[in-house]
């Protein structure tokens, strides 16, 4: 079979060797005659996975084996990354008890937010359970705060692929009105929805940030429009800002704000 011309062939036998020693030791001469490469060949590889960490050598028997050092790490990298949702837990506790309201987590899906995490209010007249729901990014607090502060060509085609529908008589329903409201946000550090998903609810909502300063979430309330009043919006903007920050914070992000080109200055 013809190879791939885009493959490199040097990294593709050190992935194999990889794969190989992860299931048993090997030898260079095991490993030369599993590759089908000659023994020289076999033992550069293992010594270039020896020098990043991926493989050790039993001088006893000449064995090479996976490094569990190394194995942990990765997977405690890799965990983190899987359910760093979970982490914002104790923030969105806070947020839900400082305001009284249903707190949410959202991350982006193409046009769409995702819920991922939610914690719901304490109050009898709350919004139902969002988790694992889905809105698109131009009608809710959270997709607004995201898409915001996304690099400009992101966030360009993300506007021009959207179908502006109306879903109540609120919603932003022109792409120059929702790049203003954009710009706005961008301004204010915070989204909100004013009844544009539902009458009688209101969301507000700021941007999640990871170690590279990229905006990954959104971290957001949601409540009736008689306890979420639009006078209100600055004191919980505010709030929900400090509490997503400072999560932010936790994961690695900067101590810096996002600025409208998609950067970041300092605060």
């Amino acid at each position: 079979m013809e190879q791939d011309p885009n493959l490199i062939q040097s990294l593709s036998r050190g992935l194999a060797a990889l794969e190989l020693v992860a299931k048993h030791s090997l030898t260079p001469k095991a490993l030369a005659d599993a590759l089908d490469v000659d023994r020289s060949t076999a033992y550069r590889i293992l010594t270039t996975l020896m020098a990043h960490g991926f493989v050790e050598r039993d001088p006893h028997s000449d064995q090479y084996i996976l490094s569990s050092r190394k194995i942990y790490a990765l997977e405690s990298t890799i965990q983190a990354s899987l359910h760093w949702p979970s982490l914002a837990t104790p923030w969105l506790k806070q947020l839900r008890d400082d305001l009284g309201e249903a707190v949410n987590l959202a991350v982006l899906q193409g046009d769409e937010v995702v819920y991922v995490n939610h914690l719901p209010s304490l109050e009898a007249l709350t919004v139902g359970p969002l988790l694992g729901l889905r809105r698109p990014v131009y009608v809710s607090a959270v997709g607004k705060a995201i898409v915001a502060f996304l690099p400009n060509v992101e966030r360009e085609t993300i506007i021009e692929h959207l179908t502006l529908r109306a879903m109540t008589p609120n919603t932003l329903t022109s792409s120059d009105t929702l790049r203003r409201e954009l710009a706005r946000v961008q301004e204010l550090g915070y989204a909100t929805d004013d009844e544009e998903t539902f009458i009688g609810v209101r969301c507000v909502a700021a941007p999640i940030r990871d170690n590279s300063n990229h905006v990954i979430a959104a971290m957001g309330i949601s409540g009736p429009s008689s306890r979420v009043m639009i006078e209100r919006f600055p004191e919980i903007g505010q709030r929900v800002r400090t509490l997503a920050d400072e999560f932010s914070y936790s994961l690695g992000a900067r101590r810096e704000l996002p600025i409208r080109d998609g950067g970041t200055s300092h605060s």
